[in-house]
């Protein structure tokens, strides 16, 4: 599976999102992550988000919770500063940070 410009930015929009925490925790949606690149009212876009965070979840990268989802039954992403993709993103390059994220999904 080769990445498309799509994934491309939604990577680029969850490492700028990481980058510029300033607390130790972040949580996210995918209708979040969709809306960062842009494209927030397109439902294939949110779908394409969806399907990242469900496999850096499958990874073990991100917690998914289903914590006061209500009626829309989303997921909330959560990562903490002790997650491994964390300790990646923030202490890296962006360029490393963008690779190793790609390799990652590309192996899915």
């Amino acid at each position: 599976m080769d990445l498309d410009a799509l994934e491309r930015r939604l990577i680029d929009a969850l490492i700028s999102l990481i980058k510029g925490s300033r607390g130790r925790v972040v949580s996210l949606r995918a209708a979040s992550l969709a809306k960062m690149t842009g494209h927030g009212d397109d439902h294939r876009v949110v779908l394409r988000a969806a399907r990242l965070l469900r496999e850096l979840s499958d990874l073990n990268l991100v917690r998914a919770s289903t914590e006061g989802a209500g009626k829309n039954r989303s997921y909330r992403y959560v990562l903490d500063e002790s997650s491994e993709l964390w300790q990646l993103i923030r202490y890296s390059p962006t360029v490393k940070a963008k690779e190793a994220l790609a390799q990652l999904i590309k192996r899915r």
